[in-house]
């Protein structure tokens, strides 16, 4: 997963002290403003006004037609609340606005935003929301669902996933090898990387693998090795055996391969996302696989295959493991009709509403019973994404967990783990210092 950029980091600190600032003059948590729009006034039964309430998401114009017709949909399903939507709005544009003390009254951000926001008093808790709705929280996918916890308090929803947990393939480049099927374990996969290295003079001219593409994944390659960051009592592990063991498998492929030579195979490669993009021609002949990826492609009888993400072999209980990042759907602490928002809410993340966008988007529901829904599984549109639905069942995904550090913990992984793939440091030593830079962090966060 990508980290945010030092520079960006430190902007973001800044705003997240002004949002601090402003939540310690609210005298604590926001209340519920009353009961919704719709009801009658005390004096003699005339129905109030009806309610507008605003909602923020970071789609630019371009992308935002399946997030505006959801909205559309609500607007038109009821009369008592109108919601007025606001595209390409960031974190940066979120936070300022928050802190300005004018936020939305509802808005989509990305989901390890919710970590830093929830510590500096950005968002409300939805605790008493959830008491008193009929959601279900077992109907979200576990992985997706728990993204939006911050010391054991949901303060967002999930509207929808990107998973990775493929092993996406080029055909042509398996049957030009004679291999006739995707590895199944990761042992078996460093071998057909190796089959499907070819050299010209010395030089790679195809490679099987490279395990950093198209970025180092700091929570990826953990995942499938059973790793994980961070135990019940706020202990740093990083340097768990399982993180370590992801970080030494990948290294294995820079030995077998070159350090020089992958990087000067990578810089004639061609553009991701292109027609000179290195799956689609077999330069490249495997990559962790997102559900964005080649959605046309991946189509049968078209150039991309896809299978389950490889597991270590002797561990066979990870199979299907793979990674989920969601949409957070949350509520700022200062909106100013939360109870309509929290209506709003409900509708945008229901099964309904979650089908419809996937549609139109080629997206994942975070919503369970929606990955079974006849809309998404006999629509001939989907068929590149049916696969995906299935493995949004699996008991093995997971995510990287929200905190107030989570940014500073993410980019200090890609780091050192950057200089052990470099040959720099031992993957042991380099998730030691992890550890040692982000342990105070988490004991700080835990004193508040």
């Amino acid at each position: 997963m990508k980290a945010f950029h030092k520079t960006g980091i430190a902007a973001f600190s800044l705003i997240l002290a002004s949002v601090a600032g402003l939540a310690g003059c609210s005298g604590g948590t926001a209340k519920p403003q009353g009961d919704g729009a719709g009801k009658t006034d005390a004096a003699g039964g005339k129905p109030k006004d009806k309610v507008e309430i605003t909602f923020w998401h970071v789609w630019t114009d371009k992308d935002a037609g399946p997030i505006t017709a959801r909205v559309d949909a609500f607007n038109k399903s009821q009369d008592r609340i109108t919601v007025k939507v606001l595209g390409n709005q960031d974190a940066t544009k979120q936070l300022t606005a928050i802190s300005g003390g004018n936020p939305p009254d509802v808005a989509l951000t990305y989901w390890n935003n919710i970590g830093p926001w929830a510590h500096a008093g950005a968002v409300l808790p939805l605790a008493n929301y959830l008491k008193k709705s009929k959601l279900d929280p077992a109907n979200f996918i576990p992985a997706a669902l728990e993204r939006m916890k911050v010391d054991d308090q949901y303060y967002a929803l999930p509207f929808t996933v990107s998973m990775a947990s493929t092993l996406m393939y080029n055909k042509k480049a398996f049957q030009d090898a004679g291999i006739a099927k995707p590895p199944e374990t990761l042992e078996e996969l460093f071998d057909t990387a190796k089959k499907l290295t070819k050299r010209e003079n010395g030089t790679i001219s195809q490679i099987g693998f490279i395990p950093d593409y198209p970025w180092i994944d700091n929570v990826f390659w953990p995942i499938i090795f059973g790793g994980g960051w961070v135990d019940a009592n706020g202990k740093i592990t990083a340097n768990q055996e399982a993180n370590v063991k992801a970080i030494a498998y990948q290294r294995k492929f820079y030995e077998e391969f070159g350090m020089d030579q992958i990087g000067k195979f990578r810089s004639g490669m061609g553009q991701r996302g292109t027609a000179n993009d290195p799956l689609l021609t077999g330069k490249l002949a495997m990559m962790i696989g997102w559900e964005y990826n080649f959605p046309d492609e991946r189509k049968p009888d078209c150039p991309i295959g896809i299978a389950p993400f490889p597991y270590p072999v002797d561990r066979p209980d990870l199979k299907g493991s793979g990674m989920v990042g969601p949409r957070a759907v949350f509520i700022p602490k200062k909106a100013k009709h939360p109870e309509e928002a929290w209506e709003f809410m409900q509708y945008l993340i229901g099964q309904e509403s979650q089908v419809e966008f996937s549609i139109e988007s080629k997206t994942i529901p975070s919503w369970l019973p929606a990955l079974d829904d006849p809309k998404l599984r006999k629509n001939e549109k989907l068929v590149m994404m049916l696969d995906f639905y299935d493995r949004a069942k699996s008991k093995t995904l997971q995510g990287f967990p929200n905190s107030v550090y989570i940014n500073e913990y993410l980019q200090a992984l890609t780091e050192e783990t950057e200089k052990a793939l470099k040959g720099q440091a031992t993957p042991q030593e380099a998730m030691d210092r992890v550890v040692t830079k982000i342990q105070p962090l988490a004991d700080k966060a835990k004193s508040k």
